[in-house]
């Protein structure tokens, strides 16, 4: 679960749930909505014959999705501090969280969601994949992630970040 939070991956049934099985219309993502839209426009743009490829296009062209995948990653001094606060050390647990949480703009709105959530020992910071409103896509917007601390909810400072989290430099083999 940590390499596949780095690398930005969606999991079926974590990220997103099959269409057919959605019980509410909010709960079905388009493919661009995943992140994966770099797997379909090519197909799209040539014409190419699949199911789904006009609603795709569509969104493409009229800018309609409801979410963009970003990364998250929290801001250390404030969850430091959220932990202090409470009596507590800061936890720097490896296995995500549950449940999802609630995102927050910078003017306290709801902003989005993060499916997936968890402490990343390589890059040495709190991390999450999410779905936010597109206009807060960009790398480096603040958002706040809702959280219980001792039994109390609370939010901790945190900015959107591009998808993959860690992508270390290849080594390739050398003639």
């Amino acid at each position: 679960m940590m390499l596949r939070i780095e690398a930005g991956l969606p999991l079926v049934d974590v990220e997103w749930r099959n269409s057919r099985l959605a019980f509410a219309d909010h709960e079905r993502v388009t493919p661009l909505e995943l992140g994966l839209g770099w797997m379909v426009r090519r197909s799209v743009a040539s014409g190419r014959p699949f199911i789904g490829r006009d609603a795709i296009r569509r969104e493409i062209e009229e800018g309609t999705s409801r979410w963009a995948s970003v990364g998250v990653v929290v801001d250390w001094a404030d969850w430091d501090r959220l932990h202090r606060d409470a009596g507590l050390l800061p936890s720097m647990d490896e296995h995500p969280l549950p449940y999802q949480s609630l995102l927050y703009d910078g003017a306290r709105s709801e902003a989005g969601y993060v499916t997936s959530f968890m402490y990343s020992p390589v890059l040495q910071r709190h991390i999450g994949l999410a779905r936010v409103r597109p206009d807060l896509a960009a790398p480096g917007t603040e958002v706040h992630v809702e959280l219980a601390i001792a039994h109390h909810n609370t939010t901790v400072a945190a900015s959107t970040a591009k998808l993959p989290l860690f992508n270390p430099s290849r080594r390739t083999a050398r003639p």
